[in-house]
């Protein structure tokens, strides 16, 4: 991929729309997530057991309404009109989330938002892929991780510092502003044209069934990690309410140049590979945090997780595209249905042990996670196309 290339597909007018409509969802999402259980903890004092509880009911909603969306855009449903309903959704939800006290109120608009945003990056992926050659579009769909990942960097430390100053329903209003513009942008992306003949293959690669395992093991533990740790940090190891944050922000930063990175030179590798690489820093990683007790090993930690995440995000798509071929949508939605089933475990085993054991305990249970990841690319590596 050349210099030129790579600038030719950011300062393209429609692609660049599609970079910023990533952004802006993805600071959406990194703004609320984090902050969501420290308020649930902190504010509202539910136990971690519920806390894991409605994290699952809002990633199961998010894997169903994914799912069926994905087969009606491979059909001919417009991706673009998908994503302006579910755009107008995630801004009522994310008022409606911020003024709700009660766990059944909650609930409730915690699942229409994430319903919502769900399937708005598998449609964005595929729309991406549609629009941008085969040459370009490793490349492309890593720059839209990365700029999601870029969203992460800015999203949490700023989230934490607007939640200790004008609290979780002043951010949700942000929040909601941002879906709102992001609205008025997405009505100037046009659908890409659809082929004559579309045809609907059926994924028969054996390698598939791995790749899923591997990815909603990846994401199980980084799920965990995101819930469980700010209330670690603040509760065990009594540090300053903006570390989570910052931790988060650094992973982020640390992902963009490994994703772009990883998207360039994707055709020198074999498919597998950095994958397996990835999942062997995830797994010390988790060891690491778990024997952490202070601010500079988990720091320093970071790198690792960058790693873990930018890689595993950043080619993810790819690979699902690679195995299924011509199911664009499908695969870039099967690809994020396998992060959500992942979060949906990860939800609720991380609420079980954090009740039960410990919440430092998660974090073991993170690093099975991510020797399981490893696991299943081997496996992956050694299958055939049946």
């Amino acid at each position: 991929m050349s210099h030129a290339s790579l600038k030719s597909l950011i300062l393209d007018a429609a692609r660049l729309r599609l970079i910023l409509l990533s952004l802006a969802m993805g600071l959406a999402g990194a703004a609320i997530m984090p902050v969501m259980s420290t308020h649930l903890a902190v504010n509202l004092h539910i136990e971690p057991m519920w806390i894991g509880v409605l994290f699952a009911a809002n990633t199961l909603s998010g894997v169903l309404v994914s799912h069926w969306l994905a087969k009606q855009s491979d059909a001919g449903l417009s991706r673009i009109g998908i994503i302006r309903v579910c755009v107008s959704i995630s801004f009522v939800a994310s008022i409606g989330l911020g003024l709700a006290e009660q766990y059944w109120l909650l609930l409730i608009t915690g699942m229409l938002m994430f319903g919502a945003v769900s399937p708005v990056q598998p449609q964005l992926f595929a729309l991406a892929r549609e629009q941008v050659g085969d040459a370009d579009a490793t490349l492309f769909q890593s720059l839209l991780r990365a700029t999601f990942s870029l969203s992460w960097i800015i999203g949490p430390p700023l989230a934490y510092l607007l939640f200790a100053r004008i609290g979780f329903l002043g951010l949700t209003l942000i929040c909601a502003l941002i879906f709102l513009l992001t609205r008025l942008n997405v009505a100037s992306i046009q659908d890409a044209p659809l082929p004559a003949v579309r045809t609907e293959p059926q994924p028969t690669d054996s390698r598939l069934k791995w790749m899923i395992l591997a990815i909603a093991a990846t994401f199980a533990s980084n799920n965990m990690y995101i819930v469980y740790m700010p209330i670690y940090s603040y509760d065990s190891l009594q540090l300053a309410a903006v570390v989570p944050g910052f931790l988060m922000g650094a992973a982020a930063g640390l992902e963009i140049p490994i994703m772009i990175g990883a998207g360039i030179f994707a055709g020198r590798w074999r498919l597998f590979s950095p994958l397996k690489l990835a999942a062997g820093c995830g797994l010390l990683f988790y060891l690491g945090v778990y024997w952490s007790d202070s601010l500079v090993p988990l720091v320093l930690l970071q790198i690792f997780n960058g790693a873990f995440i930018g890689v595993m995000a950043g080619l993810g798509i790819s690979v699902f595209q690679a195995l299924m071929q011509g199911r664009m949508g499908m695969a870039s939605t099967l690809y994020s249905n396998a992060i959500k089933v992942g979060s949906l475990v990860g939800a609720l085993l991380g609420g079980a042990v954090a009740q039960w054991l410990s919440i430092q305990a998660v974090f073991g249970v993170c690093a099975l996670m991510a020797l399981v990841a490893l696991l299943a690319l081997v496996k992956a590596s050694a299958g055939n196309r049946s």
